[in-house]
């Protein structure tokens, strides 16, 4: 088998694993004593689903570690480096947990008016997503090409996590401030989908891209000058969105959505047509260091 296909057997493998492992914890909590407490406040909450969620990953990160190091060393990857990635990934995870308990009051209720279908879980599953990612497909463990120094490779790893994570991040603040927009609440529509995504993802990004600038090996005016592209953007976006929302004045809620919807992407439209708006208004997609999650 090739080094890649072990790669994909390992990932699988922890995946499924801690899938198990992750259910007989919530079938039989006192044996992972870890755990006990935590599946308790989420039955006291109605949240079971998404501590399966934190539960599985905290986990699968352990174990996809442990099944990727073998093929890490096959490699000739950072073993020790990529590890070191993998606890600060997973004190991540683990310190999440208890900011998401806090904030899941913002997110519709799983049996009441407005039910989501999951919208507390996705979003949990977007911020966490990455950090999953980059530990069981085996990509921590970083290997250096021809020319490139393994810390360089590292440190480029981390950007691309760093930004990926910053822009799910955002979209889901977006979404939630999107949702709970009060002035006027009939307006809630034109903040929600897609502004609130559109304008979150940007400021994400923005975020993101200055947040991993100490991690390149010089100054990078680039960089900057793209973080503030897409902070130009978000701030346009959300202002679209702001000004769409006021017609919950004296329109239905699903009037302001008809409006709503597709508001910020005639916002991109204009953009291509005229100078002035295009000076705020720049359609782009985040560049990642390339093979940072290969």
């Amino acid at each position: 088998m090739s080094v890649l296909g072990l790669r994909i057997a390992a990932g699988v493998t922890a995946g499924v694993g801690a899938l198990v492992l992750a259910v007989l914890s919530r079938v039989t909590p006192e044996a992972v004593g870890l755990f006990e407490w935590a599946w308790a406040k989420a039955e006291e909450r109605g949240r079971a689903g998404e501590a399966l969620i934190f539960t599985w990953a905290l986990i699968a990160l352990p174990v996809a570690g442990l099944l990727q190091t073998p093929v890490a060393r096959l490699r000739g990857a950072r073993v020790g480096a990529g590890w070191a990635l993998l606890a600060g990934y997973w004190l991540f995870v683990l310190l999440l947990a208890p900011v998401a308990w806090q904030v899941e009051g913002l997110f519709p209720a799983t049996d009441g008016p407005g039910r989501s279908g999951g919208l507390f879980g996705a979003a949990i599953g977007l911020v966490i997503g990455t950090v999953v990612y980059a530990v069981v497909s085996g990509s921590v463990f970083r290997e250096a090409g021809a020319g490139e120094t393994p810390t360089a490779r590292v440190r480029e790893h981390l950007a691309a996590v760093v930004v990926l994570t910053a822009v799910c991040t955002g979209a889901v603040v977006g979404l939630v401030l999107g949702r709970n927009f009060p002035f006027p609440r009939a307006g809630a529509p034109a903040m929600f989908l897609p502004g609130g995504v559109l304008w979150g993802l940007h400021a994400g990004a923005a975020a993101g891209l200055l947040a991993t600038a100490p991690l390149r090996p010089y100054p990078d005016q680039r960089l900057a000058a793209t973080a503030a592209d897409f902070a130009r953007t978000g701030t346009a976006l959300l202002v679209c969105c702001l000004c769409v929302a006021q017609s919950g004045w004296f329109l239905p809620g699903w009037a302001v959505a008809v409006v709503g919807v597709p508001a910020p992407f005639l916002l991109f439209v204009v953009a291509g047509r005229s100078e002035r708006v295009g000076r705020w208004v720049r359609f782009q997609t985040v560049e990642l260091p390339k093979g940072a999650l290969a």
